[in-house]
């Protein structure tokens, strides 16, 4: 296969295994699933298809339990004295990492008006580059080893800034808020050609080539992972007050019920190992 090694060779491991690396995860992981940040996947610039890693998935135990599920009991024609009925049990949720109570200004309306990320090879990384934006601090390639890539956003429409393919249009630029965020993966990389909607321009970030939409599995393999602002209104009329990260070992991981919080469908670890990772908008 073409690109760097996926895996830790075995002096390495111990090495990192005995080390103060924050990723405690992966030190106990036997599967593969969770590995340090020591790891990055690389060689794969060309957007051939990369290598992918073992992923548990919790949800897979529950949905495999055999109790049988028994009809709600009713006094007036049964005797209900015995065991009542079983009931699965529901999706594990989080409460999301998120904006909240952040970025407020006096002029803002409360809306999200753009989406950032920025990534680099420490948790650290802030926004500096970034005036007027704020970083929602998970990392979307957490336990997948690969870059730190982090969500950010701005409630200013004065601080939005980008490719000037999109930032200054009337119908989706600085003055028009987020509506719902958009995932696309696929196994090779290279973008998709397009936007997917209109009015829906890739969530970018922005180093020394300037503006340009990211890999979210960068340097930590498994698919490729684009992600998309709509700001159509007439697809999506409520607009985005809140967005957030969920993350946990269940692909059946939800914000907490009655919250107002609604998953992004796509894991931005796809393929990557690592946890289960998803975008949540408050709208």
């Amino acid at each position: 296969m073409p690109g760097g090694n996926t895996a830790l060779s075995s002096a390495q491991t111990q090495a990192a295994k005995a080390g103060s690396d924050k990723d405690e995860t992966y030190k106990t992981d036997r599967t593969g699933q969770y590995v340090s940040k020591d790891v990055q996947v690389t060689g794969y610039e060309d957007g051939s298809e990369r290598p992918t890693r073992p992923k548990f998935d919790a949800a897979d135990a529950i949905s495999t339990m055999s109790v049988p599920i028994e009809p709600p009991c009713d006094p007036n024609v049964s005797d209900c004295s015995g065991q009542g009925p079983y009931y699965p049990p529901a999706p594990p949720t989080m409460t999301p990492v998120s904006s909240i109570g952040i970025g407020h200004t006096t002029t803002s309306k409360g809306f999200i008006y753009d989406l950032k990320v920025i990534k680099g090879s420490s948790s650290s990384i802030n926004t500096g580059d970034l005036p007027g934006y704020y970083k929602i601090g998970v990392d979307l390639n957490k336990g997948a080893g690969g870059k730190y890539i982090y969500l950010c956003f701005t409630r200013d429409p004065s601080k939005v800034i980008g490719s000037s393919s999109w930032v200054g249009d009337g119908l989706h630029g600085r003055n028009v808020p987020v509506e719902d965020i958009i995932i696309k993966r696929q196994t090779v990389g290279g973008g998709f050609g397009g936007w997917p909607g209109p009015h829906a321009p890739p969530i970018e970030t922005k180093d020394g080539l300037g503006f340009h939409q990211p890999d979210l599995n960068d340097g930590a393999g498994g698919k490729y992972i684009y992600a998309y602002q709509d700001k159509d209104s007439y697809v999506h009329p409520s607009t985005v007050y809140e967005v957030g990260v969920i993350y946990g070992s269940s692909s059946a991981i939800q914000p907490p019920q009655n919250s107002g919080w609604r998953r992004i469908e796509g894991d931005l670890n796809d393929g990557a190992g690592g946890d289960y990772i998803y975008f949540v908008v408050k709208e």
